[in-house]
């Protein structure tokens, strides 16, 4: 039978040699490679000097290089002043782990057994469901993240501690091969050192950066799907990176997303073993991993995949252990359940991939499905229900759709068009015979890249492992590369995308490891042919390690100097300084409008996008023809400073909007502009506002004097009007007022109530009287929950004081 399959199986690898170099010879050399010499030039440097570093400092203190690599990593912290946001990543995983093992040992949890990993993932689910919660008020503080970080290490300490020293007993391994180990760690620190750059992705900067620096800004997440069509989208991802963002900003929420990249190169190592691979298996496994340009693609900028696929990845290691015969299936069950319910609320894509799941769980149930489990299977649905279900029960009360704004056709939310939602894309739906050979040479059809972002080891090894395993029945190792398969079947269905089953990378390269694992005499020929192969596909990943991303770029400079970092950002990416200007010009946080690509994260206000993010708005932009339409449509919106790109849209569209505006600064082809003062405050709210008569006041029964034109107050007998306001909402409140006596004070004053009438706060500016009638005014901003305004005539003090005009303008 040997003599049968070793050369089919040789004839696979042949076959995948061929189309790779049949795919090679179609790109252009070296224009296919994604960037110029400068760009490769500091990761060939930094490979150089930190294999050096590595190979001396593992040898001195006789620890394994990977070990060595976290010495050096810490080493680069410190260089760069990033060490408080490692410390915080740090402390984030810390109180996960104790958290996670805190409530596994309370649902009887058998400590000897208790993969640490799992812990701190369960933790982190718990985490990011509180976060998600807590976003509906404005209660996020620093203060109470890092209360509630502390809180579990402070009683679970021991556990910590425990954890920690078997750590230490894995950094004194001898390692099974030094050369493995030194690769992974050089292109781990790759992915770390990139993740301490600059944000400037796109999805991160529109999206899963901008809540974070929001919910940090304004305490709170407004859940607005008028305003972001996104705001009620599963976020379990955000809400782990807020936690990051909250206590040490960027850097910590772009070092959390990169250790969950390590996170799942640990369960990568751990499906391995479970498949019955060998330590060297799992180390190629890793490899490759660590090597795919699409893995790089997600650790260089701030997406959520890796967050979404380590509680996959993670739920269904669970999943295959319930199909072997243990003693431990209640375990399994409550992980897998808490798991895959955290990867439901962090990505709707894990629908197409529980069906998977679920059918190798019905195929043996009778392993698991048994009476004395019953109570266990009804625990696992519950905290699946309860954790996966709160983005989606979220979505429902706000917006009558659970998974907003898709499927509309059916929910028909009054907040969308009854029709079926698809975000703009590209990308192709289903599924052709040659789909790997075109993901691999035509990317551009499966994601934002070029060529060879999937990496090669699924035209190269993938093949070639499907048939070594089924060869050596290695069944286990089938299972990975089944699942991987049969989940990309499914996604494509919907849609071709290849962030969409990152997951199936990690069960993937887990395959391709156990296939690397076997050890039998015939087919140790093979088996050497595969590993050749498989340094093949570790090199040329390396060589298009960009091919999935234009942000992964690493320069020295940028890491260390904090000048060098803002010119970076000022010819790269100039609108996140323009959002900075933004944000210390715009001392009301009004709404404001971006008129360029959505990359306002940062901004301390509502952004207001004429694309799908916004529909209303952005059809009211198009319906825009003249300066007083798109003057009245920034007033109404609450408008003070708009954002706008020197190419976007149609030249008299851009005219229309600098006719309104005055220019503030100019950074490339990004402008900061704002609504021209002739075009603010125009609209009075006040009825009487110069006393001609009293309509609207109320008047206090000691009021000091009543007259056509005028009126006398104090501080204990004002005259007041209530009108209608709108929550975040730009308004001018002015007063002209004189003292006909002596000298006193008098107040600019309004107090915001609900709309029950009960406060909420109050904005006075207090200035001094004089015998000549003077006009003092206040801009100000309706809080949040502020529906009326009671606008004031009102001195300071006792002394009487006499308004012959109150405005209050919006």
């Amino acid at each position: 039978m040997w003599q049968i399959q070793s050369p089919i199986i040789l004839l696979s690898i042949i076959f995948g040699v061929a189309a790779t170099l049949w795919g090679g010879s179609q790109m252009s050399w070296p224009a296919a490679l994604p960037g110029a010499w400068d760009l490769y030039s500091p990761y060939l440097y930094f490979l150089v000097v930190v294999a050096v570093v590595l190979c001396v400092f593992s040898s001195w203190l006789k620890v394994n290089r990977i070990v060595t690599a976290s010495v050096v990593a810490f080493a680069i912290s410190i260089v760069t002043g990033t060490i408080w946001a490692l410390v915080v990543t740090i402390w984030f995983g810390l109180a996960s782990y104790a958290l996670g093992f805190a409530i596994l040992v309370f649902f009887k949890f058998d400590k000897e057994k208790l993969s640490n990993i799992t812990a701190a993932l369960v933790g982190a689910g718990v985490y990011g469901t509180a976060v998600g919660i807590a976003a509906h008020f404005p209660i996020n503080y620093p203060g109470l993240y890092g209360f509630a970080l502390a809180v579990p290490i402070l009683f679970g300490w021991r556990d910590i501690y425990a954890a920690v020293r078997s750590l230490g007993q894995f950094c004194g391994e001898k390692s099974v091969s030094k050369w493995h180990d030194l690769a992974i760690a050089l292109v781990a620190l790759i992915h770390f050192s990139v993740s301490l750059m600059p944000e400037v992705g796109h999805d991160a900067l529109a999206m899963h950066l901008f809540i974070p620096a929001h919910l940090r800004t304004r305490h709170e997440w407004g859940y607005d799907v008028n305003t972001y069509v996104w705001a009620v989208m599963p976020m379990m991802g955000d809400w782990l990176f807020s936690i990051g963002y909250m206590l040490a900003e960027e850097t910590a929420a772009r070092l959390i997303n990169v250790g969950f990249i390590f996170v799942l190169g640990w369960l990568i190592r751990d499906l391995v073993i479970w498949a019955g691979g060998s330590a060297i298996g799992a180390r190629w496994a890793v490899l490759l991993f660590l090597t795919t340009p699409l893995t790089f693609t997600e650790s260089s900028s701030l997406f959520i995949e890796s967050v979404w696929a380590a509680f996959v990845v993670a739920g269904s290691l669970s999943v295959f252990k319930l199909l072997q015969r243990s003693d431990d299936h209640s375990d399994q069950l409550l992980t897998a359940g808490i798991l895959l319910g955290s990867g439901v609320a962090a990505k709707a894509v894990t629908f197409t991939i529980l069906p998977v799941l679920a059918l190798f769980l019905i195929s043996r149930y009778r392993i698991w499905g048994k009476r004395e489990f019953v109570t266990a299977i009804g625990k696992s649905l519950l905290l699946f229900l309860l954790i996966g279900g709160v983005p989606y029960v979220t979505a429902w009360h706000i917006t009558g759709n659970p998974v907003f704004p898709f499927f509309n056709q059916i929910f028909k939310s009054p907040f969308f068009p009854e029709v079926a939602f698809e975000a703009p894309a590209v990308f192709l739906k289903g599924l052709t015979w040659d789909v790997i050979y075109k993901a691999t040479f035509h990317t551009e059809q499966f994601l934002e890249g070029t060529a060879g972002a999937p990496g090669f080891q699924w035209i190269l090894l993938f093949l070639p492992s499907l048939l070594m395993l089924i060869a050596c029945r290695g069944y286990r190792g089938l299972v990975l590369l089944v699942v991987a398969g049969c989940c990309i079947v499914v996604t494509f269905q919907s849609l071709a995308y290849l962030r969409y089953i990152f997951p199936s990378f990690a069960w993937g390269a887990a395959g391709i490891g156990v296939a690397l694992s076997v050890v039998n005499a015939d087919l140790n020929f093979v088996r050497k042919i595969l590993s050749i192969a498989g340094v093949a596909v570790v090199l040329l990943n390396l060589v298009l390690l960009k091919s999935g991303t234009n942000y992964g770029n690493l320069s020295h400079l940028l890491l260390i100097g904090q000048f060098e970092k803002e010119a970076y950002l000022n010819s790269s990416l100039p609108i996140r300084i323009a959002v900075q200007l933004v944000n210390q010009l715009n001392v009301g946080r009004t709404p404001v409008a971006i008129f360029s690509s959505p990359l306002t994260a940062g901004l301390n206000s509502d952004a207001l996008y004429p694309n799908w993010y916004n529909l209303q708005f952005d059809a009211r932009v198009k319906r825009v023809g003249t300066k007083d339409h798109i003057a009245n449509l920034l007033m109404e919106k609450g408008v003070d400073f708009v954002i706008l790109d020197s190419s976007w849209g149609d030249p008299e569209k851009r005219e229309v909007i600098e006719g309104v505006t005055d220019k503030i600064h100019e950074q490339g082809s990004i402008i900061v502009r704002k609504l021209k003062e002739n075009y603010r405050f125009q609209n009075e709210l006040l009825k009487s506002t110069d006393f001609s008569s009293y309509e609207g006041w109320e008047l206090t029964s000691d009021t000091l004097e009543q007259r056509p034109g005028r009126v006398a107050v104090s501080v204990s007998s004002p005259a007041s009007q209530l009108v209608s306001v709108l929550a975040g909402r730009r308004y001018q409140n002015s007063v002209t007022a004189y003292c006909k006596d002596q000298p006193t004070q008098g107040r600019v004053q309004v107090n915001w109530l609900d709309a029950k009438s009960n406060f909420i706060s109050t904005d006075i500016k207090v200035f001094d009287c004089t015998p000549t009638a003077k006009t003092h005014a206040m801009e100000v901003t309706a809080p949040l929950g502020a529906a009326k305004a009671a606008v004031y005539a009102t001195g300071h003090a006792s002394i009487p004081i006499i308004f012959s005009e109150v405005s209050f303008k919006q």
